[in-house]
């Protein structure tokens, strides 16, 4: 079948191509622009709809991301099904994604596949640690609907913590999608000001207890004087058997998202990539030296892109207290 699937897509592909890129621009201007006058984060909506897709593609349970994505003001779904659509067609006939979204051998990624692999790898720690704790905490949270899908469960209290614009839109946006977030306190911050534990003491979050932290997709976008503080303190305030999943991304890749189109799109929404860590060669050792100089201890790590012979471009790791 997959032979057949190439045989239909490729004509299929050339024929919508005009559609297609309708689609992309109607992405981009909701992505973009929208986000812009909401004062919103656009990565934080290119995560969210390469988790759509994921679960369109049926490589991915999300019923949270299908029900917000319906609602949310700077995304358009539409425009992912007309550009998707002919990909959505081939994965179908095929029985699996090859080009996008797709599954890779972890080290063989590419820059391709950085929120879809990426989402993958928090995935598998998260479930091992969820059973063990009592709380999950989300440095970061954007538009992840992880707390409205396999989250959503007993025992299990959950804290969103991201800027106060960004939590006033998605607050607004499960509403609208219905929803339900009995389960999770919103805690507004900004870490550049703000302190975390002072913001979540105001709420039901006990330091007693066995807690999941998770930071995906905000290193990056942080001085490493604030993300070296913000570890330090969590690893201070956590009990033995917390953990923290993260990523970290390579100087390589940093010094690409800083060329003029990039850093002039990041710059748009009031982005720009700060924090990266040497992956040319010794990565490990490098992160590992990091990492305990916070006072965690390094655990699972998923060096993605590991087999270039420029070394990987990003990880994402656990943190063990």
């Amino acid at each position: 079948m997959k032979f057949i699937s190439w045989i239909l897509y490729v004509p299929l592909q050339l024929i919508a191509l005009p559609i297609c890129i309708f689609g992309m621009l109607l992405i981009s201007y909701r992505q973009m622009l929208v986000s812009k006058r909401l004062g919103v984060s656009q990565t934080a909506i290119e995560v969210f709809n390469a988790r759509w897709t994921l679960h369109i593609f049926g490589m991915r349970k999300d019923p949270g991301a299908a029900k917000l994505g319906s609602v949310l003001p700077n995304t358009s779904t539409l425009g992912l099904w007309l550009a998707l659509f002919p990909l959505w067609c081939k994965a179908k006939i095929a029985g699996e994604a090859e080009i996008y979204p797709r599954r890779v051998n972890p080290g063989f990624e590419t820059v391709m596949d950085l929120f879809t692999a990426r989402t993958f790898y928090f995935d598998h720690i998260i479930t091992r640690h969820i059973p063990l704790v009592r709380q999950f905490v989300m440095l970061g949270a954007g538009m992840d609907t992880r707390p409205y899908g396999t989250l959503n469960i007993n025992n299990l209290n959950v804290f969103e913590i991201d800027l106060a614009t960004t939590q006033r839109l998605k607050i607004e946006s499960l509403s609208k999608a219905k929803l339900a977030t009995d389960h999770v306190t919103f805690v507004p911050m900004d870490f550049a000001r703000d302190a975390l534990f002072e913001r979540l003491g105001a709420g039901r979050y006990d330091r007693h207890q066995k807690t999941l932290f998770l930071w995906e997709g905000v290193t990056l976008y942080l001085p490493e004087a604030t993300i070296h503080q913000t570890l330090v303190k969590v690893f201070n305030q956590s009990v033995a058997g917390s953990a923290l999943v993260a990523d970290f991304y390579s100087d390589r890749l940093v010094t690409k998202m800083k060329s003029r189109l990039g850093h002039k799109l990041l710059q748009y929404t009031q982005e720009a990539a700060q924090f990266s860590l040497n992956f040319d060669e010794a990565w490990e050792q490098k992160l590992r030296a990091f990492v305990q100089s916070t006072g965690f201890t390094l655990g699972e790590t998923y060096f993605m892109g590991n087999q270039s012979p420029h070394g990987p471009f990003m990880v994402v790791a656990e943190l063990v207290a």
